[in-house]
């Protein structure tokens, strides 16, 4: 029987099934929980406000792009947790999948439960507690489970790595713009492009 009381009482090396995450969820709302394919529990702290913004500027962005490019695909956000084909459960600041996997996601998952999925596009934005091997091994895990496309910004950094089934943590070639290609975002009707200004510049 798993102890949900959270002293902080969580064993950390004890493989929580989705049941559990779901029921730790529950009991601490102000914690993420997620799971490296090696059953390990990750729990982040909520964001501070910059990074809010952050992410909500992301998701905005993406959901704008996919309206214009002919609402076929669906946009989440950093709520939403996506169990892969390894056992990991991993929660992307944003996240897109086009119509055809959001079909299958339906069908295999039509309750409001964590997605037996793999997007076709996720990012990740660093925080200034992670640990950015850390989030490249995250990366590494979406790419490898069938993300098309998995993106790492890191705003102190400024930083940009792209990462797709051919080639790992590849630096985005323009510092004030991203642009994924229409090859990696099957079914879309124009390349996603993000800029990178409001992720990386401090508010005002």
């Amino acid at each position: 029987m798993v102890n949900y009381v959270m002293d902080f009482g969580v064993d950390l090396l004890h493989r929580y099934s989705d049941e559990d995450i779901e029921e730790l969820v529950r009991r601490n709302p102000g914690l993420q929980f997620e799971r490296t394919p090696e059953g390990r529990l990750l729990v982040s702290p909520p964001n501070g406000w910059l990074g809010g913004r952050r992410d909500a500027a992301l998701v905005l962005a993406l959901g704008n792009w996919n309206v214009r490019s002919g609402n076929g695909g669906t946009v989440l956000g950093s709520s939403a947790g996506f169990t892969l084909p390894d056992g990991a459960l991993f929660a992307p600041d944003a996240s897109w999948l086009n119509a055809e996997r959001f079909a299958q996601l339906r069908a295999r998952q039509p309750l409001d439960k964590f997605a037996p999925a793999s997007p076709n596009l996720v990012f990740e934005i660093v925080s200034p507690t992670d640990r950015i091997n850390a989030v490249r091994r995250k990366i590494e895990t979406y790419v490898r489970n069938g993300v098309t496309c998995a993106v790492l910004i890191d705003p102190e950094r400024h930083l940009v790595e792209i990462s797709t089934q051919d080639r790992l943590h590849t630096p985005a070639s323009d510092a004030s713009r991203l642009t994924i290609p229409l090859d990696l975002l099957a079914g879309a009707l124009a390349p996603f492009e993000l800029e990178l200004t409001e992720l990386f510049t401090a508010a005002t």
